[in-house]
């Protein structure tokens, strides 16, 4: 099967998202990056990217220019919208939710109407806030170009509440929609799975064990359903909007894992922390997003584990593509921070990175996509400063052609003394 990487850079106003088209302060980005019959595009936001003025103040007018540069990245990668497979979306506000769907909706019917009967896999979370104060929606997704490709192929796993298929018109235009899962060949995408009960349509407890448990049970019946099993999982996204419910989560997880999949007890998923501002619903208090394979073995994308270490965290390949675990900036050997130096603690991030990247046979040139984590909104000139330095250093490649990115601010990272995150995708 094919892994060809193809890179096309972004545009604001004419102006190519690059150093040294732009200052080292700016934003580096592709507009999107494919893999093969894959598909990675950047953040999304509600700015028009063919000017510079500031984006509309309406939630809706912003979702339909985020959707917008979805439609045209995909359609400039030589694809359609109709191969969208994947989108996690950020919002700055819950309350602006249903409006965020509808209009959604209302774009699909016109712009994309397979994702009208069969939505993409999907996740929601509440952020700080985006890469400007006046922006309110960003949307990250994962397409492919052809959803009937050899060795590639889609298929759609609807979702259902209380019976009914989370699919327009099963659902209100302002209702949840999205894919229980998305398989792409040998690749299984689940959506965000949180303790919602799928008959009463209501959350039955708030003891975060159960939620846990709860979760990992969808996890479970996802990957089973997709035709993998648990064991099969390769990356997580752990979405919490409290820092103290992540080791108990943890507990669950090593324990379920314990119980269904004791394989991965040596050989875990890579896995990141997102800290929210809030979850989609205020009675979630964990929800996981995942990936994973229907088999391990399968020819031309076999998933292969890199145990981590004190330099660098874990990471697991599926065929060349590598999912990296998180990476924080602080010392490998010490554990502490670089207090209040977010350029110190992306370098000690970017070099765990770096190591995991090399430890499973790459290097860091290969790196397809970021999401790059700040708890301090006034850092990112210096992130995207500390950004360009490293990639001068150790992955010149990257500087003209920067991968597919996406920005949030976090309200908390793994740590009080920890100022940025980078969770990464890279093919060896």
């Amino acid at each position: 099967m094919s892994w060809r990487i193809e890179h096309r850079q972004a545009y604001l106003a004419g102006r190519k998202l690059v150093y040294p088209d732009v200052p080292a302060e700016y934003a580096g980005f592709a507009e999107s990056v494919s893999v093969g019959n894959l598909v990675l595009l950047s953040g999304c936001t509600g700015q028009d990217d063919t000017t510079s003025g500031p984006p509309p103040a309406a939630i809706a007018d912003q979702v339909r220019i985020a959707l917008d540069k979805v439609r045209r990245a995909m359609e400039n990668a030589g694809g359609t919208m109709n191969g969208i497979v994947k989108t996690f979306f950020f919002a700055t506000s819950l309350a602006d939710y249903p409006q965020v769907r509808k209009t959604e909706t209302e774009f699909y019917l016109e712009h994309a109407p397979a994702l009208v009967k069969t939505p993409p896999a999907a996740t929601f979370i509440v952020v700080e806030s985006l890469a400007k104060p006046e922006y309110l929606i960003e949307y990250e997704a994962l397409g492919v170009l052809d959803r009937a490709a050899a060795d590639w192929r889609v298929t759609y796993h609807p979702e259902f509440w209380g019976g009914t298929e989370l699919a327009y018109p099963h659902v209100p235009k302002e209702h949840a929609k999205f894919a229980r899962t998305q398989v792409v060949g040998n690749l299984v995408i689940v959506s965000g799975c949180q303790a919602l009960d799928h008959d009463s349509v209501r959350v039955e407890t708030d003891d975060l064990y159960e939620q846990s448990e709860i979760v990992l049970d969808k996890l479970k019946i996802g990957m089973e359903e997709a035709g993998g099993s648990l064991g099969n999982l390769v990356k997580t996204n752990v979405l919490i909007d409290d820092l103290a419910s992540l080791g108990p989560y943890r507990e669950v997880e090593r324990e379920y894992f314990l119980r269904h999949a004791p394989a991965l007890l040596d050989a875990p998923p890579a896995s990141t922390v997102f800290v929210a501002k809030s979850l989609p619903r205020p009675e979630f208090k964990i929800e996981v997003e995942a990936y994973g394979v229907v088999d391990r073995a399968a020819p031309g994308a076999r998933a292969e584990y890199y145990a981590g270490g004190a330099d660098a965290p874990a990471a697991v390949a599926v065929g060349k593509l590598l999912f990296v675990s998180g990476c924080d900036g602080s010392d490998p050997h010490s554990g502490r921070y670089a207090s209040g130096n977010v350029e110190a603690q992306l370098a000690a991030a970017f070099d765990k990175l770096r190591a995991a990247i090399e430890r499973a046979g790459g290097t860091m040139n290969g790196i397809v996509k970021t999401v790059l984590m700040l708890r301090r909104a006034e850092d990112y000139p210096a992130m995207r400063r500390a950004e360009l330095a490293y990639h001068h250093k150790h992955a010149t490649a990257l500087v003209a052609r920067p991968p597919a990115c996406t920005y949030l601010q976090m309200p908390s990272l793994a740590d009080p003394d920890a100022l940025f995150q980078v969770d990464a995708v890279a093919v060896r």
